[in-house]
């Protein structure tokens, strides 16, 4: 079970400091992988995903927020978190086999309806199929 009470960084032991870029993605992932898990907005669990930073740590709490809302939007359109993990390899699910299973279960059970999301490609869908 995970701490949540610490941040990626001290569960990774691995500190950047401050962001040397100044973007949206670099200060708010820099920002995100200091703060304790479960303080983390849906928002940076989404953009750390998509920076595959912290996945061992972020994936179970994505997929258990797909699995009551798969289309949810958080930021950006509906569908985007869900995006964020359909872009991962399969191999970036390595620390989270039974998390990737229930991914899956996810998409099956509503494939449907995620393949009428726009922002969605079925190509992606497929990866995971």
């Amino acid at each position: 079970m995970i701490d949540t009470n610490k941040s990626i960084e001290d569960l990774e032991n691995d500190f950047w400091g401050e962001p040397t870029f100044d973007s949206y993605v670099v200060t708010t992932c820099h920002k995100a992988r200091q703060k304790p898990i479960k303080l983390l907005s849906n928002e940076e669990i989404r953009c750390l995903i998509g920076q595959k930073t912290g996945l061992k740590y972020l994936l179970p709490i994505a997929v258990d927020i797909l699995k009551n809302e798969p289309l949810i939007g958080i930021t950006y359109f509906e569908g985007d978190l869900l995006l964020s993990l359909l872009r991962l390899e399969i191999s970036d699910w390595k620390y989270n086999q039974n998390e990737l299973k229930k991914f899956i279960i996810i998409l099956q059970d509503n494939r449907p309806q995620i393949e009428k999301c726009d922002a969605i490609s079925r190509r992606l869908i497929e990866k995971y199929a």
